[in-house]
């Protein structure tokens, strides 16, 4: 209640908060002692403003939030292992059933629902040919960077992480 104080101030500067105002003022000896401790000072007139700015410095201070992006899925279709000097790699033979496949995005790898492993690819290959990416419709041979024996219909997602800006859900009801 009344003009923004240097109580207002001190609250602020305890909890790193910015000071909200509404039909209130703030004078000249506060703003300069609200500069000097870092706090800022947001003054309003109409309502609506008020709530959209509120909204706006919540948002800011939310953490990013990490979304998945599906780039390509694939079935293991047949397992094998292939020997490499005295260590045996279990291999998955797939089929991209969308998107594609890309080698140096992340992975994971499904088994009736559950993620059983997340990481990279140790190889990709088309054939005998190492690639990069396998397209939809297309049939590839694949390890990860963790010897985890293969089922057949497994699925294996390609995906890309991606960092994105929270908002808040927050609805003041006016």
């Amino acid at each position: 209640m009344g003009d923004i104080s240097e109580t207002d101030i001190s609250l602020a500067e305890t909890f790193n908060g910015v000071v909200f105002g509404f039909s209130v003022k703030a004078n000249e000896s506060i703003k300069r002692l609200a500069a000097k401790k870092g706090i800022k000072i947001k003054l309003h007139n109409v309502i609506y403003k008020l709530i959209e700015d509120l909204k706006e410095e919540l948002n800011s201070r939310l953490p990013p939030a990490m979304v998945e992006n599906t780039i390509g899925e694939a079935s293991v279709l047949d397992i094998f292992s292939v020997t490499v000097g005295k260590t045996k790699i279990p291999v998955a033979g797939c089929r991209v059933q969308k998107g594609l496949l890309d080698k140096k995005m992340k992975f994971k790898l499904i088994r009736n629902g559950d993620v059983i492993w997340k990481g990279y690819l140790s190889s990709l290959k088309h054939h005998k040919d190492d690639v990069q990416v396998i397209k939809m419709g297309m049939d590839c041979g694949l390890s990860l960077d963790k010897n985890i024996e293969f089922n057949i219909g497994d699925e294996i997602i390609c995906y890309e992480e991606k960092e994105v800006q929270q908002t808040t859900s927050w609805d003041p009801g006016f």
